[in-house]
């Protein structure tokens, strides 16, 4: 916006007469006081504040100067032209006693801020961190980061509590609450610790509790799950009786393909591509966040074949409301129940597939821990992936087709 500057004596004439004519020429006009060096006030079209320029007094390392700051004062409507005057001989004053006023405002403005920002509850910066932080869950890992920040607020019974109130206590409480889940108090301990890392770079903490927490006091890395399902329980995994047969159709999908529960309970029919007998999944739909592509076999081709895509947008529609599955605990005791295989957990459906892979077939590890997606399997970057991605793809087609013979041989 063209600007006009007038040296005058500012007075409330002078304020008015030069507001008026700053509405005809809808140019933004600025009035440099005459009896106070460095007084101004801007008008412009929607409003008009009163400024000071001032120099901190001395030079900066090196020789210099220290540069021109400029101070909003108020507007005309708080101030008089009397009252601009003396707010700016105020600041004078402190400059002559070596003050630099304008730095000493930005802090008290943020010290203000900060204070304000400790007054938001644990919940209420939870919710800042998801949006801030989490992008709202774009990822499966920012939803469960999420997802389990909010249980450790709520079993701690923290959730209105003020986040400079958590001490590491709490921490040691969330582990002992796990004490028999250690994988699950390496979640909830981790993703916590990563929200308080949040809150200490946001300034509302002055140091991360879990920090403190000894080494001793911190969740144990939990021994690996060895379980997998001889191809005799798989047959009674395969026919199990007195379950919904939405339960026997996706479990038995998950047999016949080595997706992650939350994986297959997500799937939709935009996501299988039927002609190239595949499932495409994008970055967001797993948990390494990467483009992934899941061959499918010829017996699991023909459970898709058993749903309804005309009605529903989920491919196992498993809840009444035709949303994803999430009570798994409840899921994996009704098929024990069913089957007799008391330590059924459907993960361990994963294990099986590669462990019955290499005990029948001569298909390398490296092919199995592909189609399980695995982070670790996806490590070489750039062009080299790409490459592999396409080379490997057919012969992830040849794996999958083993398996489904193997399970057309044995249910």
């Amino acid at each position: 916006m063209p600007s006009k500057i007038i040296p005058c004596k500012i007075d409330q004439r002078t304020v008015d007469k030069y507001t008026k004519e700053q509405r005809i020429l809808g140019a933004r006009i600025t009035l440099a006081d005459q009896v106070c060096s460095g007084l101004k006030l801007a008008i412009n079209n929607q409003s008009a504040s009163w400024t000071y320029a001032y120099r901190k007094r001395g030079y900066m390392d090196g020789g210099k100067r220290y540069p021109q700051r400029t101070m909003k004062l108020g507007d005309p409507s708080t101030l008089s032209p009397a009252e601009a005057r003396l707010a700016a001989e105020k600041i004078k004053a402190a400059v002559r006693s070596g003050g630099d006023p304008a730095v000493e405002e930005r802090k008290a403005t943020a010290a203000r801020q900060l204070q304000e920002a400790r007054k938001k509850s644990n919940a209420a910066w939870l919710a800042t961190y998801s949006t801030e932080q989490m992008a709202d869950g774009a990822t499966k890992y920012q939803r469960d980061e999420v997802r389990n920040v909010k249980l450790a607020l709520e079993e701690l019974a923290i959730c209105q509590f003020y986040p400079e109130e958590i001490t590491p206590k709490h921490l040691r409480n969330l582990v002992e609450l796990h004490r028999d889940r250690p994988a699950t108090g390496r979640q909830r301990f981790g993703a916590f610790s990563r929200f308080l890392d949040y809150l200490l770079d946001e300034e509302v903490i002055d140091a991360n509790p879990a920090l403190s927490v000894s080494k001793r006091s911190r969740p144990k890395t939990p021994p690996p799950r060895t379980t997998y399902y001889t191809p005799d329980q798989l047959v009674q995994l395969w026919h199990a009786q007195g379950i919904k047969p939405e339960y026997q159709r996706y479990l038995r999908f998950m047999i016949t393909t080595p997706l992650r529960a939350d994986e297959g309970a997500s799937l939709n029919w935009s996501q299988i591509d039927l002609n190239r007998a595949q499932i495409e999944l994008e970055a967001i739909d797993v948990k390494n966040s990467e483009y992934f592509v899941m061959p499918l076999s010829r017996i699991a081709l023909s459970i898709i074949s058993q749903g309804d895509g005309a009605n529903r947008s989920l491919v196992f529609p498993l809840t009444i409301i035709n949303t994803p599955m999430t009570s798994w605990s409840y899921f994996n005791k009704q098929v024990r129940a069913a089957t007799g295989i008391h330590n059924f957990i459907l993960h361990d459906l994963r294990r099986t597939f590669s462990t019955l892979m290499s005990e029948h077939t001569d298909v390398s590890e490296t092919l199995i821990d592909g189609l399980l997606n695995h982070k670790q399997s996806a490590t070489r970057g750039g062009v080299i992936r790409h490459y592999q991605h396409a080379k490997n793809l057919e012969k992830r087609r040849a794996v999958m087709k083993q398996w489904g013979e193997l399970l057309e041989a044995w249910v």
